[in-house]
């Protein structure tokens, strides 16, 4: 053997202890440095896609999959990895058909039948995705994964207190696996049980759960309760995240004709109202981009600012956008260079209950005589904002004048209408227009 592939052996034999681990940058560098010496090598670009993967990258991941399997097309692992690559990404249907050619050459793959039943449930494919889990549990009962995703898929199809059970199972098998005892508590508060639901969510914090997602799960719960504990400011990123990530390829259709979504529609005909043209537009939570195409013939430039990588890929796709980052909106505003002719937020708001920072920084990238054009649920003037039991915040009418006089915008319009259907019922909310000074 030569120098150059031993040193690149070497260098891989570095990768896979540290991605063993853990250690996820160390192990991306130690491929990359072995695939510099040695490119091509199928093993190692496969383990650098998972790498990758694992960092939240799944876009480099697929090119790095994809270039292992025109070396090796049979290979398993690569070809796992690419489908779950796909899922991430919001291609769902690649996705499947992916794991399912895994499945196809190794019917034992435990990891990919799982992901598969798990997608399934994801397309709306619920009973099948059930089948799919009973079928695990029964082939490998002492593994907590699947009891876990067979609880997600008896709660969305309606039966949350078979999910509790299924929950338990997992529960009896780790008492400390922090995903049942979340998800157990969200089973829980759909069957009407909220206070045992907040000793699930107890439960979590204890084992180590994130503090601030299960905070606000419990105080969604206290919201229920009629507790008058002041709600957190806004949704923790990684509850927004874990809404939407999986949910952009099937995102419009399931908004629009399903629950009737309409603020898009209302916030653009609010905005355009003046007839006057915008050199730049902000959309803040742009999502896959239902705002944009609809002010494109009165806007310059439209930039769009969202948590969600497979929600901005899909806003990618239609382009219409100039540019696209991946930011909380109120971090972009505080720190962006670039200003704007108009600044709007579609049903955003619901998941930031505190507006003061978002009109702090509205007010800080808006040229005078700019227009800050949004939607948002209303609460009861005698709250700034409240954390309804839906876990979406309202503002008050009040609260949002106080706050445009504070930060120098001018009240154009503020006018009823509705959002969208929750739970077969019309959500309705008001849309503002306000105007910097000039």
């Amino acid at each position: 053997m030569t120098d150059t592939f031993e040193q690149a052996r070497s260098h891989f034999v570095d990768g896979v202890q540290a991605f063993e681990a853990g250690r996820l940058a160390d192990a991306e560098r130690a491929f990359a440095a072995s695939l510099a010496l040695v490119p091509g090598r199928p093993s190692t670009l496969t383990n650098l896609g998972a790498v990758r993967l694992r960092l939240g990258r799944p876009g480099e991941a697929l090119a790095d999959l994809d270039a292992a399997l025109a070396v090796e097309p049979d290979n398993v692992d690569a070809l796992a990895q690419r489908a779950d690559a796909l899922a991430r990404l919001g291609r769902h249907t690649e996705a499947l058909a992916g794991f399912e050619r895994v499945l196809a050459l190794d019917p034992d793959h435990a990891a990919t039948a799982l992901h598969r039943a798990a997608l399934l449930g994801l397309l709306g494919r619920h009973a099948e995705a059930l089948a799919a889990f009973d079928r695990l549990v029964q082939q490998r009962p002492r593994d907590v994964p699947p009891w876990i995703a067979r609880g997600q898929s008896l709660h969305a199809m309606g039966r949350p207190a078979d999910a509790v059970a299924s929950y338990d199972r997992a529960l009896a098998l780790d008492a400390g696996a922090v995903r049942a005892w979340t998800l157990r508590g969200d089973a829980l508060r759909d069957a009407g049980r909220p206070a045992e639901a907040a000793a699930s969510y107890e439960q979590a914090i204890a084992h180590g759960g994130e503090p601030q997602l299960h905070r606000y799960l419990l105080a969604s719960l206290d919201g229920a309760a009629g507790a008058a504990a002041a709600p957190p400011p806004r949704s923790p990123d990684a509850y927004v995240r874990l809404l939407f990530d999986g949910y952009a390829q099937d995102f419009d259709r399931h908004l629009v004709q399903v629950l009737r979504y309409e603020a898009h529609e209302r916030v653009a005909r609010l905005l355009t109202r003046s007839g006057r043209w915008f050199d730049a537009v902000l959309d803040l939570g742009c999502g896959t981009g239902l705002l944009g195409p609809l002010l494109k013939h009165v806007a310059g430039r439209i930039d769009g600012v969202d948590l969600s990588p497979p929600m901005l890929a899909k806003a990618r796709t239609l382009g219409v956008y100039d540019r696209l980052d991946e930011a909380e909106l109120v971090e972009y505003l505080q720190r962006t260079e670039r200003r704007y002719d108009a600044v709007v937020a579609a049903d955003v708001f619901i998941y930031v209950g505190d507006l003061e920072p978002v009109f702090a920084g509205v007010a800080r990238v808006l040229a005078p005589g700019g227009h800050f054009t949004f939607s948002l649920e209303r609460a009861d003037d005698a709250h700034d904002y409240v954390l309804l039991p839906s876990r979406r915040y309202a503002q008050s009418e009040r609260w949002v004048r106080e706050l445009a006089a504070r930060h120098g915008l001018d009240v154009l319009a503020v006018e009823p209408g509705p959002i969208r259907d929750d739970q077969r019922h019309t959500v309705h909310g008001l849309y503002v227009d306000l105007q910097r000074r000039d």
